[in-house]
């Protein structure tokens, strides 16, 4: 599984560059899809004649703002040391790549384990009160309970999406009632168009390092 999963990130190509501009609301969060010798490669715009549409933006109806945190580049360094092993343990616990949990971790929190959101979620997985306490952790706060938490939710959200790391990352950030109720696409919100896109291409290149 982590063989699959690593051929799927590194081959991703959904970048927070490709996005478009906000005048470009209307299609912001389409997501396209490309296959080379049976592995997907997605695009957040049709990069050649291959791709084909695989999730549909519509328009931003609002922004479902959860975490607002930014991290120097110093801090951010450090905190990746801190954290990287543990991102490597619960990695191999839930059979995940951990270039993938890195990627939340990095966009969710810039590896601050003490981070905190204008919304309540907490530490390095910015977890929110509910799913803390769905996964029995006590003190959001200690990195070592935050990403055993934040793992297991990840891994429960690619099992309920069969192994679509898009959309498991869309409800991630906004929630899996927010994918249901858009028909098991990316919501169209404009904080969750920017963040799939942004933690496939992190983990991408940490695929590469």
């Amino acid at each position: 599984m982590r063989r699959w999963a690593l051929a799927r990130l590194a081959l991703a190509l959904l970048c927070a560059s490709l996005l478009p501009a906000p005048v470009m609301a209307l299609t912001v969060g389409n997501v396209f899809v490309s296959y080379v010798d049976g592995v997907p490669r997605y695009a957040s715009q049709r990069l050649d004649a291959s791709y084909r549409l695989f999730i549909r933006g519509d328009k931003v109806t609002r922004v479902a703002r959860k975490s607002s945190v930014t991290v120097d580049s110093e801090s951010r360094q450090r905190g990746r040391r801190q954290l990287t092993p543990l991102i490597e343990h619960y990695a191999r616990v839930h059979q995940l790549a951990p270039e993938l949990i890195a990627a939340v971790v990095g966009v969710e929190s810039g590896f601050n384990a003490s981070a905190v959101s204008p919304k309540g979620a907490t530490g390095a997985m910015q977890l929110m009160p509910a799913t803390a306490a769905r996964y029995g952790v006590t003190n959001a706060d200690d990195p070592a309970q935050n990403i055993a938490a934040g793992a297991r939710h990840l891994k429960q959200l690619l099992a309920s999406h069969h192994g679509n790391v898009a959309l498991a990352l869309a409800a991630y950030n906004a929630g899996q009632g927010a994918v249901a109720r858009y028909g098991s696409r990316i919501p169209p919100y404009r904080e969750t168009m920017l963040y799939v896109p942004a933690v496939l291409a992190a983990a991408a290149r940490g695929s590469h390092q």
